[in-house]
């Protein structure tokens, strides 16, 4: 079954400068969820890119390649821990040392370490 991605909606995205995106809350939610899914995604399934996503319907789409994978997620982990979310801090620092590991997680590994096994 494939995965959907995410879309988002701007009301003018030809309009769109980086300022105006990273000075949104609502992006920022998007980011932090959607970051470390799609780059986890894209570990298990060995893309070069992930996926994050697509804007307003229109087949154009956000993706990270994987030569700035762990600087995204410690972006996300950053986010994380400013919410006091330790149980994602921990998944994303699982996920950046498979990244750094250099090896193919498997959803089998990835629930294990969601579950708290092999920290």
């Amino acid at each position: 079954m494939k995965k959907r991605v995410a879309r988002a909606l701007f009301d003018q995205p030809e309009f769109l400068i980086s300022e105006d995106v990273a000075k949104s809350e609502i992006l920022k939610q998007l980011l932090k969820i959607h970051v470390p899914n799609s780059v986890e995604d894209a570990i298990i399934n060995s893309k070069i890119y992930a996926c994050i996503f697509e804007i307003n319907d229109s087949n154009h789409y956000i993706e990270i390649h994987k030569n700035h994978w762990i600087q995204a997620l410690e972006t996300c982990l950053l986010w994380y821990v400013e919410d006091e979310n330790y149980e994602m801090c921990n998944h994303i620092k699982n996920i950046i040392k498979s990244i750094k590991d250099k090896s193919k997680i498997s959803k089998v590994s990835i629930k294990k370490k969601k579950d708290g096994e092999g920290l």
